[in-house]
């Protein structure tokens, strides 16, 4: 009897994808894209986008900035629903002068990946999915969530700048 071939893997995320790390940024690029129609990440794609990246840090979480980016807006995502004004003053708040400490890297970032979206046959299946993949990878990132907390009563705190 043949055993079931193991498939390849994204060496960063673990996602079980065709062509490795490759793969995984093409098979996120296709899903995100605007106009990739009813099965695009569409309205979760700003949270879908930073649960990708705090899954990739080697590429999206270089900086001590990038990484309070990407935390900062998952956060945002999951704890404050996506909302608009709390972004705003995040966006705000990076891109003044801000002494950020870079959080160690973790090593388990969430069991689920982008290729768990793959099996969406609808638009309400795949919003379903990203909302699930993003709540998964916050809860890889437990040990993080008093710092990025406190960076976005910073960034809620801080001056508009208007």
């Amino acid at each position: 009897m043949l055993e079931p071939m193991n498939p390849e893997r994204c060496p960063v995320c673990g996602a079980a994808v065709a062509g490795g790390r490759a793969g995984c940024q093409a098979l996120y690029d296709a899903l995100a894209v605007p106009g990739a129609g009813a099965l695009g990440l569409s309205a979760r794609r700003d949270l879908a986008f930073d649960a990708y990246c705090m899954q990739h840090p080697d590429t999206y979480c270089r900086s001590a900035k990038s990484y309070a980016a990407h935390l900062t807006r998952l956060c945002c995502g999951i704890e404050y629903a996506g909302d608009p004004q709390v972004y705003r003053a995040i966006q705000r708040w990076l891109n003044g002068a801000v002494p950020l400490e870079k959080p160690a890297v973790l090593t388990a970032r969430g069991q689920m990946t982008v290729a768990n979206l793959q099996g969406a046959v609808s638009a309400q299946e795949m919003a379903r999915l990203a909302q699930a993949w993003a709540e998964d990878v916050w809860r890889a990132y437990t040990s993080q969530h008093v710092i990025a907390k406190e960076w976005i009563r910073s960034a809620l705190e801080s001056p508009k700048g208007d």
